[in-house]
């Protein structure tokens, strides 16, 4: 975990000149009378929005001065930020001062990563990119350019200028993460619920490593209910993180076996009828298929697959049934691990749903919404050309929308169904991203043009022909948007500073784009238009003055809990129940029920590589900024000392990853805090950008050895399916 520690001499010292600096403050306090007469000294302004360094989009309130940005605080308003702001919030200032950042349009004017550019105005930016879009449209059609982008306020106007473009090949940032889960619990329930982690008494985890991937308000509330309600909480994963150091029990369990315990559990409260019968009967259909099903994955079966001792799943199994509903087996929001994800993802949302914990306070709640209004702009034309993925035909569930990244690429380089010469990007960094880097790196050469929109010069930025540097999210003013969940709320964006170099926001980068290739009545509109169309029907007066003042608008109507659980209710599902038994799945070609598929061992002298997040970071996108820096300044690979003292590696020695994909090289940690078959390493260093001075070539890049592989449902990206070799250098 590379700890932060504060040794006890230091912890003294630092509380002495706290109660010194109080002490003195009140002997000061005599001398209040003399500033009589003065002129009052000016206070910051306090300028409420919202945070951007990731997607949870907390409320901050900026103190500034003099034009310049002196904190980021929390905002209290808003429920689901529970009054914090966590390091990547509070380093967010830093974007905007951050030496490194981009600050004007460049051109490229040496060979792809090179590293060679030219400072150029908008106008030629512009005009340079449109002329090579339209050459490309022109010889390949509007297909044969991609757009890739990520979460964001203004992603929106990015997609619509690809798809106003007339391509059908928009691929988003959820068919690397989301995709496996979102689809999952639609398939059961007809929509993602949030977790009432606050409210739960039991909570079982898979890898969701809540205490240091921080998503919010469900850290804080497992903060709550665990450290302070004392509710128990199981954790699997095969490293020993924060998460697992606070759980009641963790086991390190065999990696893509995550399946095999929740079948065992499933076997073991229908077996023994704990589970809740009224509710499956009222509201759900397939009990008795899936009884039949699961009385092979007995508890002994699931030992053997699993490392974890029958007798602990069992004791699991009767503590979850007994604390339903308030029990809950949490999804996470990073699901993309094994090629059978989806299906473990579906054995997680059943036993939720046997458990009765649905729309049930501490259970599974279906996410509450804000409306907010939609600005009308002329419509265009549905893209005439199949998407270059073929999704319709390789992943028929798969959201289209947002596309399969890793089978897209397969097909790009391979040039089928079609040639894609283009490549803009948004906000995202798909060289640091994606697995196998080495194939995104021939995708992007082979590309006639590529460009990209980004506030730093990612790794993907440095292999670009052109760049455009957007302004900061604490620059620029955004769309409103509406967070779903327990308790509902609309956040809003406005800038605290003027922008500090040449830069825009990406609505005005796409209008500038838009008139040149002819798009321009597609996006005849300011943000000023937007946003009155989003936030005219809030119950408040003035509606953007509000949002101006406050940062947000909260309903006042408390969380409420059953709204579903009526007679008349229809879950959005084929049955309009909550479906146990999917004939959706079973007529898409795929299995109705989660069948086990046990994972492939690890090769002799082989280990399973894992990934995983810290608090600091932000994928790839934050080890560069440099406060957060200070609290990771590299990466390391963590092996365990079984393994090292065979190879004779000793944590801080170089040690050399190897896979079909790649090799790289960093520092070795050895620890027993990872089991014996596996090895870790932190996303986001190794960059190649040497403009982001400090992760360019610093630790390694995940991407360059992790394979690509991908879940066989939803097509999301399975990254814990790499074997690799290692060796001390």
């Amino acid at each position: 975990m590379e700890r932060t520690l504060m040794d006890r001499r230091t912890f003294v010292q630092v509380t002495a000149s706290g109660a010194a600096a109080a002490a003195l403050a009140s002997q000061l306090g005599c001398l209040k009378h003399f500033e009589k007469g003065r002129a009052a000294v000016p206070q910051p302004l306090q300028i409420p929005t919202t945070c951007g360094m990731c997607v949870n989009m907390c409320s901050v309130i900026a103190e500034v001065e003099g034009g310049v940005i002196h904190k980021l605080n929390p905002n209290p308003k808003n429920p689901k930020t529970r009054g914090m702001l966590c390091a990547r919030g509070n380093a967010g200032l830093k974007s905007v001062y951050d030496p490194d950042r981009l600050k004007q349009p460049l051109i490229r004017v040496g060979k792809r990563g090179e590293g060679k550019w030219r400072a150029a105005s908008w106008d030629e930016a512009f005009d340079y990119t449109s002329k090579k879009l339209l050459a490309i449209k022109e010889k390949y059609g509007p297909q044969g350019v991609l757009w890739s982008s990520t979460e964001g306020p203004q992603e929106h106007f990015f997609k619509n200028l690809g798809l106003a473009f007339g391509s059908p090949n928009i691929v988003r940032h959820p068919s690397l993460c989301l995709a496996s889960v979102n689809l999952a619990y639609s398939a059961t329930f007809g929509t993602v619920p949030a977790f009432d982690m606050l409210n739960a008494d039991y909570v079982i985890m898979s890898g969701a490593n809540r205490f240091e991937s921080i998503i919010t308000p469900d850290t804080m509330d497992l903060i709550g209910s665990v450290m302070l309600r004392k509710a128990r909480l199981v954790y699997l994963d095969p490293r020993f993180t924060v998460t697992a150091s606070k759980a009641d029990t963790w086991f390190p369990i065999r990696p893509g076996t995550d399946m095999a315990f929740i079948l065992a559990m499933l076997n073991v409260i229908i077996g023994e009828g704990r589970y809740d019968k009224d509710f499956v009967s009222a509201y759900t259909v397939g009990i008795d298929k899936l009884a039949d099903h699961v009385k092979k994955y007995t508890p002994d079966w699931a030992e053997k697959e699993t490392e974890i001792p029958a007798r602990e799943i069992v004791k699991i199994a009767r503590e979850f049934a007994d604390a339903a509903p308030r029990a809950l087996y949490y999804s996470g929001r990073r699901s993309s691990w094994y090629k059978n994800d989806f299906q473990m993802r579906r054995a997680q949302a059943i036993l939720n749903a046997i458990a009765g914990n649905w729309d049930r306070e501490g259970g599974m709640v279906p996410n509450a919404a804000i409306a907010l209004g939609e600005y009308l702009f002329m419509p265009w034309d549905d893209p005439a050309a199949e998407r270059v993925d073929q999704i319709e035909k390789n992943f028929p569930l798969a959201a289209v929308g947002d596309g399969t990244y890793l089978k897209l690429r397969e097909n790009v380089l391979a040039g089928q169904p079609y040639p894609v010469k283009g490549w803009m990007v948004y906000k995202q960094d798909p060289l640091s991203g994606l697995p196998d880097q080495g194939k995104t790196l021939s995708m992007l050469q082979q590309m006639d043009f590529v460009a990209v929109t980004d506030v730093q010069m990612s790794d993907t930025a440095w292999y670009a022909d052109v760049v455009f540097p957007e302004a900061t999210y604490l620059e620029r003013l955004d769309p409103a948007v509406g967070l779903a969940g327990i308790w509902p709320v609309v956040v809003f964006w406005q800038p605290v500073v003027k922008p500090l170099h040449d830069v825009k926001p990406n609505l005005e980068i796409v209008q500038g784009l838009a008139k040149r290739l002819g798009l321009n009545d597609y996006f005849d509109y300011t943000m000023e238009d937007w946003l009155k169309a989003q936030v005219q029907d809030l119950p408040v007066d003035a509606p953007m003055d509000y949002m101006k003042k406050n940062g947000l608008f909260v309903s006042k109507d408390a969380p409420k809990y059953g709204t579903t659980l009526t007679p008349d209710h229809r879950f959005i599902t084929k049955t309009g129940k909550i479906e146990i038994y999917s004939e959706r799945l079973q007529e898409s070609g795929y299995d109705p029920l989660p069948v086990y598929q046990p994972p492939a061992a690890p090769p002799p002298d082989k280990f399973r590589m894992i990934l995983g997040r810290r608090a600091y970071f932000t994928q790839a996108n934050t080890s560069n900024n440099p406060w957060l820096h200070e609290f990771a300044p590299t990466n390391h690979l963590w092996i365990n000392p079984q393994p090292a003292s065979r190879l004779g590696i000793s944590t801080g020695d170089q040690v050399e990853v190897s896979s079909t994909s790649g090799t790289v090289r960093l520092q070795a940690r050895v620890t027993e805090e990872i089991r014996p078959d596996c090895v870790f390493m932190l996303h986001g260093f190794g960059k190649h950008s040497r403009w982001q001075k400090l992760a360019y070539d610093n630790g390694a890049c995940d991407a360059q050895v992790l394979e690509t592989a991908w879940d066989q449902v939803s097509g999301n990206a399975a990254f814990h399916e790499t074997f690799v070799t290692i060796r001390k250098v």
